[in-house]
């Protein structure tokens, strides 16, 4: 599932531990994608395969322009996070056609920032791509913003 628009709302820790919240039109989307592991247990008598849902997958993956404003520059917070290989909140809140407000959808987890790459085309502002990966045994989840 990927977001964008100037409704949705992400946040992220900085490498220090407080929450910041990027400027909507710095974020391009924020793909957010949960997959379970498929194990085979078909027994020697089944006449067709069976599977069962095994561990979560939630790696995230959030695209957007490159910038350096002091405390809360996309560039500020996630390479700030990614090189200090900081636990970080993640929290992605969806708005209604307005801001999101308390009852919103939200999306978040606790995260480590796995890979910050800068995209530099001639021409064009300055992009990132950031892929973060679940931090704690627990799965991040869908629940309503307080």
């Amino acid at each position: 599932m990927s977001l964008s628009g100037d409704y949705v709302v992400v946040k992220l820790d900085d490498a220090g531990g407080t929450l910041r919240t990027f400027a909507s039109a710095d974020i391009l989307g924020v793909d957010l994608p949960t997959t379970n592991d498929q194990i085979d247990v078909t027994g020697f008598g089944d006449e067709a395969h069976k599977s069962i849902n095994g561990q979560v997958r939630a790696p995230v993956t959030i695209r957007g322009y490159l910038t350096t404003t002091a405390n809360t520059g996309t560039h500020t917070v996630i390479n700030g996070a990614f090189v200090a290989g900081a636990q970080v909140t993640l929290q992605v809140a969806v708005g209604d056609n307005a801001a999101p407000t308390t009852g919103a959808p939200e999306y978040s987890g606790e995260f480590i920032v796995a890979s910050y790459t800068p995209v530099v085309k001639t021409g064009e502002a300055v992009r990132f791509l950031a892929m973060l990966n679940p931090a704690t045994g627990s799965t991040p989840a869908w629940s309503t913003m307080a």
